[in-house]
């Protein structure tokens, strides 16, 4: 038998290894890895056991949330890079680590978003808000934007995903400011920071700053969608406030291993789909502001594609290069 023989015999057991594996997926007693890049208590964790404390009320399934923070979201995309695809190892997907994450980390770049994983489904999507300290000298977008104009870099902006550092970036971009990136390992980090008066502003994600909102511990000054909230309606859009047509959502949902037999993808999307119908976590989700704004299939892919390209092209206009 040739090389190329026992290569091609080779990659069919392997292919038949993985579709034998998925027969009766999941199978009891075998529990799915959900490896989460990000921190406990984290947007993305959040919504990720929200979802996944559903499917696990009516699937009697095992699913096991691991999280591993650091380098805005490598880690734990590694993790799921390196599985085999059966199933067994899934990932919460999301703009940090399919639309932002690739202009920002070269480490991101040796994967491709559609190619080295398989998008299973999008769950919600989610405003991004800038806030500052309450109680601090920049309670309003007006103080900060002229505070930021008046001493270049000499106001501070923490994020600890991809979204925020490429929102921040952009605000400031929009505003005719220069202003001084700090790196955490997560959002909560960054947001006990701002809350503390070690950081002046954060671009976060409305739902890993929402509690401190409505508890009065930071104020929300801009909104970088092109609508106002349904959840925070005072709050000012950035067009509202002369910075441009800036509209910058970010979503949420679940992917693994690139070539995900048919039946883990049938059961997975079937899983979706039956929790995304449930009111409760509707509420749960929209309480934590998230919206919930399901998508699979076709759409999907075209989506994610289509978000790559326009965080792309903000991370550029921004300046912001690769690490």
């Amino acid at each position: 038998m040739n090389k190329f023989m026992q290569a091609t015999l080779l990659a069919a057991m392997a292919c038949a290894s993985v579709a034998a594996g998925a027969a009766g997926y999941p199978q009891a007693g075998k529990p799915i890895r959900f490896v989460v890049g990000f921190p406990a208590g984290s947007s993305i964790d959040n919504v990720s056991r929200i979802v996944l404390d559903d499917i696990r009320a009516r699937t009697g399934a095992e699913i096991i949330v691991e999280n591993k923070p650091g380098a805005l979201g490598v880690l734990g995309v590694d993790a799921v890079a390196r599985a085999s695809p059966d199933g067994y190892t899934m990932m919460p997907s999301s703009s940090a680590t399919s639309s932002s994450g690739p202009h920002l980390s070269k480490a991101f770049q040796r994967y491709d978003a559609l190619k080295d994983f398989t998008q299973v489904g999008r769950v919600v999507r989610f405003d991004v808000v800038i806030v500052t300290r309450t109680g601090g000298p920049l309670e309003s977008a007006r103080q900060l934007i002229a505070a930021a104009r008046a001493k270049p870099d000499g106001v501070t902006s923490g994020y600890g995903s991809g979204t925020g550092q490429v929102v921040a970036a952009a605000f400031s971009r929009a505003a005719g400011a220069r202003v001084l990136g700090v790196a955490y390992k997560g959002q909560p980090a960054a947001v006990t920071d701002l809350i503390g008066g070690r950081v002046d502003f954060v671009a976060s994600d409305l739902g890993a700053v929402l509690a401190q909102i409505r508890a009065h511990k930071l104020n929300a000054v801009a909104l970088m969608s092109g609508k106002r909230s349904t959840i925070l309606t005072d709050v000012p859009t950035a067009q509202e406030l002369e910075l441009g047509k800036l509209d910058l959502t970010g979503w949420i949902g679940v992917a693994g291993p690139a070539g995900l037999p048919p039946e883990v993808m049938r059961w997975w999307t079937v899983q979706l789909s039956d929790t995304m119908r449930n009111a409760a976590v509707q509420e749960r989700l929209r309480n934590i502001g998230m919206e919930p704004d399901p998508m699979t299939g076709a759409p999907l892919q075209e989506f994610v594609r289509e978000q790559y390209e326009s965080w792309g092209q903000q991370i550029r206009q921004a300046g912001i290069q690769p690490e």
